[in-house]
């Protein structure tokens, strides 16, 4: 890395006083303290905006330290940064490493959303109508190293490089910057599409019934995602929320236990649009308080906004609780994605997990004896969903060793197609318990997504 003969930095703030207003900051270099101010005059009344613009390449060690001053004002709610038109002599590798370190300490060091934006083109020095081949050669590379690592961490992009490409007359002569016509042209585009994502920065929180909750609890990031751990009535969820506008009617997917165990079909929903959400139910069974539980998670979605029918996954022992509640709530449920599924607490625990049969028996309150003869398991109870025209989707593993397929998963598809229902199976030949899911999720994504 060669530092350029003349090196440096500037900070600035627009519109302090308003500290009601979510904070921007802009990352970039002199493009940025181009359309900074504009963009900061468009966004008056959405947000207060402020910039960072530098002369150092990511990589350089210097950056963070002013990247720390930038950042230790006051929080920030969305970041829209930009770094690839300075450090030309340094390789691709050189900049993949600087740009991934850089914006992995972006990512731990602020809860704020992150918006990744584009490098814009460089033409000739005198002639704007031309692009310089070699330098405009490496922006290319760099805006596709970028996406490649924005990608890997689920941080939205917003491309500057195209609408600046091919207008001469938006340009100065030195290959770099923009006349006034081009500066306002950026700043329409980026406080545009700030406008547009400022609202998903965060859940907003606006319920009629009374819920004791600390929403949205502790934030962190899961898998590149926002994830919200809070309590509901004491009770503790998770949400997951997607890095861009969700989708309409704002679906959910509802996993009924093991959250973050095989997400290959919760992250690929979270890409779609979709949030991902959960409520302990541990060692419930789809006892009477699993149903409550959920009933109240359900209650608490919708009064906020989310889709009235939402898609449930119950793997495993997860799908007692799955099915218990979906028989009883048929209109609120869109789909049912079972996943080497218990059916039947008579098979599992009952013949392979003591300790856990207990704990079975104890949530319902049941004698062994009860227990045996009771006849209100997921598996006797299909008759609601398959009237209901619930579809179902098992995943089903054919030489599971625990849960034995031939009592759970494939006489639910028996009965449930014998009661008129609606029931794709994806078998997994030789396949054992686990691993859950697929590799590709894509057969169970684009199941969930038919059926919302």
């Amino acid at each position: 890395m060669k530092r350029e003969t003349i090196e440096w930095c500037q900070f600035y703030w627009y519109d302090t006083e308003k500290t009601c207003l979510p904070r921007i900051l802009l990352i970039g270099d002199s493009i940025v303290v181009g359309h900074a101010r504009e963009v900061a005059h468009r966004m008056e009344g959405f947000a207060t905006v402020g910039f960072y613009a530098t002369s150092k390449i990511a990589g350089d060690p210097a950056i963070f330290r002013e990247l720390a001053l930038a950042l230790a004002d006051e929080p920030v709610d969305l970041v829209c940064f930009n770094n690839g038109l300075h450090g030309l002599d340094c390789s691709d590798t050189f900049y993949r490493d600087g740009l991934t370190l850089f914006t992995d300490t972006l990512r731990h060091s602020t809860s704020a959303m992150l918006v990744w934006r584009t490098s814009t083109p460089i033409t000739e020095q005198g002639n704007p109508a031309r692009l310089d081949a070699e330098k405009n050669d490496i922006v290319l590379r760099r805006n596709t190293i970028a996406s490649e690592i924005m990608a890997e961490r689920n941080i939205p992009v917003l491309d500057l490089y195209t609408p600046m490409l091919g207008h001469p007359e938006l340009r100065r002569p030195d290959g770099f910057h923009y006349l006034e016509a081009g500066v306002n042209l950026q700043a329409e585009i980026v406080s545009a599409y700030l406008k547009d994502l400022l609202p998903l920065r965060n859940l907003s929180l606006s319920v009629k019934r009374k819920f004791a909750t600390d929403f949205p609890g502790k934030v962190s990031d899961w898998n590149g995602f926002k994830r919200y751990d809070f309590t509901l009535n004491g009770e503790s969820c998770i949400l997951v929320k997607p890095n861009g506008r969700p989708a309409e009617g704002k679906p959910w997917f509802w996993r009924a236990r093991f959250f973050g165990a095989f997400p290959e079909a919760d992250l690929e929903l979270l890409h779609h649009g979709w949030h991902v959400a959960h409520i302990r139910v541990d060692e419930l069974y789809g006892s009477p308080e699993s149903n409550r539980r959920f009933d109240l998670l359900y209650d608490f979605l919708v009064e906020m906004g989310f889709a009235p029918r939402c898609a449930i996954a119950g793997f495993s022992r997860g799908a007692l609780d799955a099915i218990s509640w979906a028989v009883k709530n048929t209109e609120k449920t869109a789909c049912l994605y079972l996943d080497n599924p218990v059916c039947d607490f008579k098979s599992w625990p009952f013949k392979k997990a003591e300790q856990e049969w207990q704990h079975c028996l104890q949530a319902y309150g049941f004698t062994e004896k009860e227990a045996l003869e009771w006849n209100g398991n997921p598996i006797d109870s299909l008759a609601p969903l398959a009237n209901s025209h619930v579809p179902l989707l098992i995943l089903c593993a054919d030489s599971d060793e625990v849960v034995s397929p031939e009592e759970n998963a494939l006489l639910a598809e028996q009965r449930y197609r014998e009661l008129g229902g609606l029931v794709e199976v994806i078998h997994k030949p030789g396949a054992g318990h686990h691993p859950h899911s697929l590799k590709n999720p894509s057969p169970i994504v684009d199941f969930i997504l038919k059926h919302r």
